[in-house]
């Protein structure tokens, strides 16, 4: 196993990052009406996700590591749940849903 000496290092954080890009896009596609209701709600955990996994490795103390890195998880889990409205609601079709959901396993195993 290699040491993790940088945050560009973490896995986690770098599959993070491809599924924030991967969401940005996808609000792109969202109607207008969702403006300020899932496509802001999505953004916003996309962005959180990798954010609070940066912040916590930066963070000194375990305690406070593990803190940002459990919103990180919250944020990961609101993404699945807007996502699966999204997909209800019939603005993505299943198989963005899939694409989407491959990447969250990809973040939830590393």
């Amino acid at each position: 196993m290699a040491t993790i000496t940088q945050l560009e290092d973490l896995d986690v954080w770098k599959e993070a990052k491809v599924l924030a890009k991967m969401i940005y896009i996808l609000t792109d596609s969202l109607p207008k009406s969702e403006e300020y209701n899932l496509k802001k709600h999505l953004k916003e955990n996309a962005r959180g996700l990798p954010a609070n996994i940066a912040e916590g490795f930066y963070r000194y103390f375990k305690k406070e590591r593990l803190h940002f890195y459990s919103i990180a998880k919250g944020c990961l889990g609101e993404i699945k749940n807007d996502l699966y409205l999204c997909n209800d609601l019939s603005y993505i079709e299943s198989d963005i849903l899939e694409k989407n959901r491959g990447q969250i396993n990809k973040v939830e195993e590393c």
